[in-house]
């Protein structure tokens, strides 16, 4: 067979001038892509019959460009692979310096670019590394976003992966590397569809709230009491200091995150620096209180919540063996510890917080409390349409069922006048008008 696929991926086999031939697509091994591949063969397969085969024309990035076309070959460079080109990329945009401290105000947060570093090794790489960078076309990248979806990615994920090729390719072409941007900055209707839910929003009851912290390993007990309380960032919460709070005006300033890898990286948190009142809530300094007391150190720069050996706690560690086995326990379906977030901002609004003052604790904006969690806000909830309800029955209540009768400016009219008897219903004022009539249509015969 001429197209033939490897590990999911099509690619073309076949031979030419005795040597063997291994053009790989990039695509997967789907009915819509075998058919267009299998085209491009039977073209490939006459263009050799006929003796006007062009190798570079059909495979400009041929796996034999080097044999059939050499000069062609030392002329594009190793640059131009989009492997090397998006790994060289990605190393460029990092605000880690090689000592390991973080730039000052970067223009990505170091969370995000850790993040990125892996999408970018995990699926573009794969995805891309038979190409050189001018290769890769609309088409590609649209059989990309496609396979993404079929994985079952939610479309804010893909939208967020999509977005970060953009920027790739538009960095390449403000480099001069490229002329346009394969991109296209369109998404799907199933894309569209999926970023109008917050498919992560599952946040607890305050009943399963009770019944998780009852399944907790005492020592982690009162992390996860702050945390609910207090509904930070896993990197926020972990990254805690005794120097941070103020114990008698029961305050906290949060100014940093930590990240577990590279060995516990530490930046300004995603939305800046704050401070907290927690006067709001008594329980929240009565566990910091407790791991005063049981801690080792209570210096400025000591963590409040440890592990038991009294190492920093990792919030990806925490996940699978607390978080998850205390869900279990408690009988509640399995959520990552985002829901923690999401728990304390539902449960806020429900109980009549304010928007502003909750974005502010847990260090968000006002927007995107509406945009994502506008549904437990009870004031935009309870009685919805009673005003505009209220109005239109007021209005209607003059005309209980549809009225037979013109209108007062209709009536005016004179030439409805004299039909006014088709139009009305009461039965004296029908008489009175036929009466009329009839008197008027005597007058006229007399006088004829």
């Amino acid at each position: 067979m001429p197209v033939r696929e490897k590990r999911g991926k099509l690619f073309f086999d076949f031979f030419w001038r005795g040597v063997r031939c291994k053009e790989y697509t990039g695509l997967a091994d789907t009915a819509a892509n075998r058919h267009l591949c299998e085209r491009k063969m039977a073209a490939v397969d006459a263009a050799i019959t006929q003796g006007t085969f062009d190798y570079r024309a059909h495979f400009p990035r041929g796996s034999r460009l080097q044999i059939f076309c050499p000069d062609d070959h030392v002329r594009e460079g190793a640059v131009a692979n989009f492997a090397e080109y998006i790994t060289s990329w990605q190393r460029s945009r990092s605000p880690i310096l090689a000592d390991g401290r973080i730039v000052q105000n970067p223009d990505i947060h170091p969370s995000t670019w850790i993040h990125d570093a892996t999408v970018v090794r995990s699926r573009f790489v794969p995805a891309f590394r038979h190409f050189r960078l001018s290769e890769v076309t609309p088409a590609h990248c649209s059989a990309f976003r496609r396979e993404l979806l079929q994985q079952g990615l939610s479309g804010k994920t893909v939208g967020n992966i999509m977005g970060l090729l953009h920027k790739a390719f538009a960095d390449a072409i403000e480099d001069g590397l490229l002329e346009r941007n394969p991109v296209l900055r369109t998404s799907s209707r199933g894309v569209r569809r999926s970023r109008r839910v917050r498919v992560l929003a599952n946040p607890l009851t305050a009943a399963e709230v009770t019944r998780f912290l009852q399944c907790v390993p005492p020592w982690y007990a009162d992390f996860y009491t702050v945390w609910f309380y207090l509904g930070w960032r896993s990197s926020e919460i972990v990254a805690l200091r005794f120097g941070w709070i103020d114990f008698k005006r029961r305050t906290v300033k949060l100014q940093r995150g930590r990240i577990p890898r590279m060995g516990g990286l530490e930046a300004e948190p995603k939305t800046g620096r704050r401070e907290v009142d927690c006067s709001y809530a008594p329980e929240i300094f009565r566990a910091i209180e407790r791991q005063r007391a049981r801690v080792p150190s209570t210096e400025p720069e000591a963590f409040v919540f440890t592990n038991p050996r009294g190492g920093p706690l990792d919030q990806e560690w925490l996940n699978d063996r607390i978080w998850k086995p205390a869900l279990s326990g408690a009988g509640i379906s399995e959520r990552g510890q985002y829901c923690i977030r999401d728990t304390f901002i539902s449960l806020a609004l429900s109980s009549g917080e304010d928007p502003g003052w909750v974005a502010q604790v847990c260090g968000t904006s006002e927007q995107m409390i509406f945009r994502h969690y506008r549904k437990w806000i009870p004031g935009l909830q309870n009685g919805a349409g009673n005003k505009i309800g209220s109005l239109l029955r007021t209005s209607f209540t003059a005309y209980p069922s549809p009225s037979p009768r013109l209108s007062p400016e209709l009536a005016t009219d004179p030439k409805l006048v004299t039909n006014r008897g088709l139009y009305v219903a009461d039965e004296a004022v029908c008489c009175e008008l036929v009466s009329a009539n009839l008197a008027t249509f005597a007058t006229y015969t007399a006088s004829d």
